[in-house]
């Protein structure tokens, strides 16, 4: 009988001691300080000394008036004007291109136009993800941006086509066609 004693006794002591040993090692892990602040190379890269591309477009005529008008583009323009490479201007930049591609009847709406918003945004999608990475290169970085500058101007040429030279020359040929058809049946 003694022996048992003994033997649950030592049996006791070995559960307690596993458990206590268990609760011990979750502490430690539990209670691990956070790890410092690596600095990444986010923190090393200085936009300042970076030759980025600044847009060599500007709407004109019809374009720049209607443009006036289409507030998400303005928005975009001066996010753009005011951007400081993080993810969230990014999204930002981002949600104002999606409501320029979810607007159907603006001045603008058309294939082409859509289609330079939509390369815009995919450039912006393409920079933002590259912003995240924590390894990245001034080049890489600079001909990313570069790429979203060049998206815009493609974009603002296309505004400026659409306006001032595809809906007038369409106009000139309704009116042509006019002309030509009898009054009576006009």
């Amino acid at each position: 009988m003694r022996l048992w004693v003994e033997s649950s006794i030592f049996a006791i002591h070995r559960y307690l001691y596993m458990r206590l040993s268990i609760l011990f090692f979750w502490l430690i892990i539990a209670c691990k300080p956070e790890p410092a602040d690596v600095p990444t190379s986010e923190d090393q890269i200085d936009y300042s000394t970076m030759n980025l591309s600044v847009t060599k477009m500007a709407l004109v005529g019809k374009a720049q008036k209607e443009a006036l008008k289409w507030v998400d583009y303005q928005n975009l323009i001066t996010g753009l004007e005011n951007y400081d490479h993080s993810i969230t201007t990014t999204n930002e930049l981002i949600e104002h291109l999606d409501k320029m591609i979810a607007l159907k009847d603006g001045a603008f709406y058309d294939q082409t136009i859509l289609s330079r918003i939509l390369v815009l945004k995919t450039r912006l999608s393409i920079y933002k993800s590259y912003l995240g990475y924590r390894i990245k290169t001034t080049e890489d970085l600079q001909r990313k941006y570069n790429d979203i500058i060049t998206a815009l101007d493609q974009l603002t040429d296309q505004m400026n086509w659409f306006k001032n030279e595809f809906e007038s020359n369409n106009k000139e040929t309704l009116e042509d066609l006019k002309a030509i058809l009898d009054p009576d049946q006009v």
